[in-house]
């Protein structure tokens, strides 16, 4: 029996160090849909409810299933506050590392050290700055050539402007999003 199984293991070691190692650069273009998102002003305004599309991409490096690099993620999401209804713009830069798992999944988190938002108001134009947050995903790999992501992303935005007024109150906002993404791995 001692010898069948270091038979085994000799057989798993051979075969797992035979499998050559693939390392190089992950481009990886992204287009979902944003549900569930909200906006909360410090002072107790808040829109809920916010769906909408964004797309973006992750450029960075992959080796061994271990992914580590930059994402950016544009966002337009319709707002909903009872009769209120506002279309909020997003840009969102972050760092991430992941992992790719040999069969059919992958979990990656992030941190966004750059967002910036933009909606417009009765007195003019909102402007969300000097954002921030992070973002966690999973996604299931089983597809040819496509993933299947859904990752939770939340932060603060330390500003806001209006008619070219700063203001330091803090905006704090969150979303779900559901996401096709092509990683291309060269």
């Amino acid at each position: 029996m001692i010898k069948l199984t270091q038979l085994g293991l000799l057989l798993a070691l051979f075969f797992l160090s035979s499998v050559p190692a693939r390392a190089g650069l992950l481009i990886e273009p992204i287009v979902g849909f944003n549900m569930g998102s909200k906006l909360d002003f410090e002072g107790g305004e808040s829109y809920s409810g916010g769906k909408g599309l964004g797309y973006g991409g992750r450029l960075g490096f992959q080796k061994l299933g271990l992914q580590l690099g930059v994402d950016y993620l544009k966002s337009s999401i319709d707002m909903n506050d009872d009769d209120i209804k506002r279309n909020v713009k997003m840009d969102e830069w972050a760092g991430f590392i992941g992992y790719e798992f040999p069969v059919l999944f992958r979990v990656y988190a992030g941190y966004i050290f750059s967002a910036k938002g933009e909606t417009k108001l009765a007195a003019g134009t909102l402007d969300l700055e000097d954002g921030s947050g992070t973002k966690l995903g999973v996604g299931f790999t089983g597809l040819p050539f496509l993933d299947i992501n859904l990752e939770y992303r939340s932060g603060t935005f330390d500003n806001k402007k209006t008619a070219g007024v700063k203001s330091s109150k803090d905006v704090d906002y969150n979303s779900l999003l559901l996401s096709l993404s092509l990683p291309l791995n060269l």
